[in-house]
């Protein structure tokens, strides 16, 4: 089956350019590239650092995508980029004393816990969006991500 894009074409009557036009993604199609993932890993070894190969395969499971245009295999790549380090990003903050992460209510930062969310705002810019709101994807990337054991040396 030929692949679609829910994407409604522009006014010239030609679909948009997939490289002008940033790839939108659903929650279901941010769940498929999980689940193909997670299938795959051993291919990507110890890193998860996928082949070309895999994105392009990525990008042909996603052909019938739900929300915006066809995904290419680097809006698939990307995408898991960006994954990886928000990742990264929210273990920290579940490692992180003081803080109580939930996926419901990400830390839900309380008046007695505003002066350490504020110190770790300064080191981690990007984590504002997880004071009162959580990542839906941490659980299931948790479940093959390698672990981030990091030494102080």
């Amino acid at each position: 089956m030929p692949c679609k894009s829910v994407h409604s074409p522009s006014k010239g009557g030609s679909p948009p350019s997939h490289h002008s036009v940033q790839a939108s993604w659903s929650d279901a199609d941010t769940y498929v590239l999980l689940d193909l993932v997670a299938t795959q890993k051993a291919k990507a070894g110890d890193g998860l650092n996928f082949k070309t190969a895999f994105w392009n395969a990525v990008a042909a499971g996603l052909c019938n995508t739900t929300k915006g245009v066809v995904k290419s295999s680097n809006a698939c790549k990307e995408k898991w980029k960006r994954l990886r380090k928000t990742y990264e990003l929210v273990t920290r903050i579940c490692n992180t004393s003081g803080f109580a992460y939930s996926l419901e209510s990400g830390v839900n930062v309380q008046p007695e816990s505003e002066d350490i969310w504020t110190v770790f705002l300064k080191n981690n810019k990007d984590a504002n969006s997880f004071k009162n709101k959580g990542w839906p994807y941490y659980e299931r990337m948790k479940q093959f991500m390698p672990s981030q054991g990091k030494g102080l040396n």
